[in-house]
């Protein structure tokens, strides 16, 4: 045996650490496994690249094996993997979720951002390569970020937490995603934050569409199961109504609904252009279930809404026709009203007036 001095400072022996743990802390036998993993066997016909590739290899399991060992990370199946994403999805990612990948002290730029998604994705086998487009400057207010590769439901996740961190520590919105099937791009531009705690409007439309739903249902699970119970139930043939809505109702009395379209959208009725408030009164007449569908035309010039339900009390048809007419007279929005069997007919394409008496009913009908 030809012994030989060798001298190692701090930062090998920790380079050691897991081979010296492995062999009972025999700094020799440590040693002689290293030497064994990058020497290639004379009889194999493998290059000194494909053998350094193995020890890669090597580490990253080691240091997988460690985290696994340490209670840090757990192995879950790939089919476990898309059912946990599936069913989040729309859901947002809590911050101390995002924090617990991505430290906001240590991660202060895009660039080390980068950095480190890179080593950690050679390091935990994510497989998955992250790229910057800076188009000139080294971080300008708006730029792409690529992922490609690894596993797409984790491709997803990570996309996710990413944006979440730089909406919440850089102020940096998502204009757009570009999803293929090997990769996600990544729009970015820089944003004014109003409130600090608050997500940015890019990554609550791009995942959190469901955010407000999911959470509702943890504050009050038992009366969301309910109401999902009834509306199933009852082939959602159900009416949701406020409470002053239907006290008028019941009272005999015309109700005002022109708050619910004000408070939606934050202005008064006359301050919301009729190709605004058509959307508008799609979305909340709709939501309430008083009719079936509600059908928009928004062309300029053109502009008509129709309105389909099932109600046979005439009484009643005419009750929602003045319903909705308060809204569009609030709004001061010249119209014609005509009704047969189960529809009701808005039509806004009227000669342009500034006239308040302009025509607002045909058919017979007076509704003031």
């Amino acid at each position: 045996m030809i012994r030989k001095n060798v001298s190692l400072d701090e930062a090998h022996l920790q380079k050691l650490q897991p081979l010296l743990e492995k062999n009972g802390g025999n700094l020799s036998a440590a040693i002689r496994e290293v030497i064994d993993r990058v020497s290639p066997d004379p009889e194999s016909p493998r290059t000194p690249e494909e053998t350094a590739g193995d020890l890669k290899n090597s580490k990253s399991s080691e240091v997988r094996e460690q985290l696994i060992q340490s209670g840090e990370c757990i192995m879950i199946s790939q089919e476990t993997m898309k059912w946990l994403v599936k069913n989040s999805a729309g859901r947002l990612m809590d911050e101390d979720v995002v924090h617990e990948l991505l430290n906001p002290y240590l991660l202060t730029t895009v660039s080390r951002l980068k950095e480190f998604l890179n080593r950690s994705s050679k390091t935990a086998g994510w497989k998955i390569d992250v790229s910057c487009s800076f188009r000139g400057e080294v971080e300008p207010e708006s730029f792409t970020m690529d992922f490609v590769g690894g596993d797409r439901d984790f491709r997803e996740l990570l996309v996710e937490a990413v944006c979440i961190f730089l909406s919440r520590w850089m102020d940096l919105d998502v204009e757009a995603l570009h999803r293929k099937s090997n990769s996600i791009t990544v729009y970015l531009r820089h944003f004014i934050r109003h409130d600090t705690q608050d997500i940015s409007t890019g990554v609550r439309k791009h995942f959190g569409a469901k955010d407000l739903l999911y959470r509702e249902i943890e504050r009050k699970p038992d009366f969301w199961v309910t109401l999902a119970e009834l509306y199933q139930k009852f082939n959602y043939q159900r009416v949701n109504l406020d409470k002053n809505l239907f006290e008028a109702l019941v009272a005999g009395k015309l109700p005002d609904i022109t708050k619910y379209f004000e408070l939606k959208a934050d202005r008064s009725l006359r301050e919301i252009p009729l190709s605004e408030l058509l959307p508008l009164f799609k979305y909340l007449v709709v939501a309430s279930q008083l009719v079936n569908d509600v059908e928009i035309y928004t062309e300029k010039g053109k502009e008509q809404i129709k309105i389909r339900h099932d109600y046979s009390e005439e009484s009643v048809i005419l009750t929602l026709i003045q319903l909705f007419s308060n809204v569009f007279n609030a709004g001061w929005h010249s119209f014609s009203v005509n009704y047969v069997s189960e529809l009701i007919i808005f039509d806004f394409s009227l000669p342009d007036t500034s006239e308040r008496d302009a025509v607002k009913v045909s058919s017979g009908l007076d509704l003031e």
